[in-house]
This record gives structure tokens, sequence and C-alpha cells, in this order.
């Protein structure tokens, strides 16, 4: 295996983390909000955003989406705090959108977060 095989390799490793953070970091937010697949489909109709159940749910399990997909399902789910996991290790790992879903829910009033 050469140099640049590895590289790639270890590229295509990292992303795929990358890309179960990013999908935990949605489902997270969905169940704090108890929003189903289908009711993010109806809340994303609300921004002019056409899309069902059955395709949100293959792109979300896929975690490979645009920047701007997150952002219209994070404004749709009224989003406005998004907690980041301390690792990507802790945030990409199975059961993590659990984990992060029971997490801190945003910076408290009056605190200096």
């Amino acid at each position: 295996m050469t140099d640049d095989q590895t590289k790639t390799g270890e590229t295509q490793a990292n992303d795929k983390a990358w890309e179960e953070l990013v999908k935990n970091m949605l489902r997270a937010e969905m169940m704090r909000r108890g929003v189903s697949y289908a009711a993010l489909a109806d809340r994303l109709a609300e921004f002019g955003i056409t899309d069902n159940e059955l395709n949100l749910r293959n792109k979300v399990s896929r975690g490979r989406f645009t920047a701007v997909f997150i952002m219209q399902c994070f404004m749709a789910l009224g989003v406005d705090w998004i907690q980041m996991p301390s690792s990507l290790i802790e945030g990409a790992e199975k059961g993590a959108a659990q984990g992060l879903a029971r997490g801190k829910s945003g910076p408290r009033a009056g605190s200096d977060d």
C-alpha cells in the first residue's frame, strides 16, 4: 500500500466519523423536541422545502448532506443553540445521538455562556 492509498483510507475513515457526528447532532435535536421525520417534513414545508418522511430518513441515515440542509432542519426545529460534543469520537460513536439529546439544553439565562 502506498502512502497516498493510506492517506486516502484515513481520510475516508475520518469523513465517516464526521458524517456520523452531524447525523447524531441532527437526531439529538429531533429527540430533544420529540419531532419525528414526518413532523420534520411538515416543519420544513413551512419554509418552502419539499421533502417527505422517507427521503429525510434516508438522507439523515446516510449522514451525507449539505450545510444548507442541516441549517434548514435546525431552523425548522427551532434550534437556537447547538451543543458540540467534546470530541469527534464522542459525537460519532454508536448511541451518541441519545447521549447528545440528554446533554445540556443550552446556555442558562443570566449565565456568561
